[in-house]
């Protein structure tokens, strides 16, 4: 699946986040781990159907010990597009910064890694 989205995707939720990321969007991401892993989150959401409607309304404790179904939906969609060496810490992280993408959009998580750097 590719970063750059199409019309139809917007019915998964992406219309949430206020516009797409494109790959060169993640380039601010210097640490290529870190980027791979938001990469990898960012399609596994986007291919759940309601994924970025769930990530922005998110109001339970933790990721890592939710028993929502769409949790492990996007779950198995991140080792299904390639990418399965999380550990509990790293997919917990991974998902709160995909939560504050959902939550304050594309400007602010791209602002978020380069203010880091």
């Amino acid at each position: 699946m590719s970063i750059n989205m199409e019309a139809s995707d917007f019915a998964h939720g992406v219309g949430i986040i206020k516009s797409s990321l494109t790959a060169e969007d993640f380039e601010a991401i210097k640490d290529i781990h870190i980027r791979e892993m938001m990469k990898n989150a960012y399609d596994a959401i986007t291919m759940a159907e309601g994924g970025w409607d769930y990530m922005k309304n998110f109001n339970e404790e933790s990721f890592m010990f939710s028993s929502n179904p769409l949790v492990r939906t996007i779950s198995a969609n991140m080792e299904a597009l390639g990418y399965n060496g999380h550990s509990g810490a790293s997919f917990g992280w991974t998902m709160r910064t995909m939560e504050y993408l959902a939550k304050n959009g594309k400007k602010a998580f791209i602002d978020k890694f380069t203010d880091a750097t």
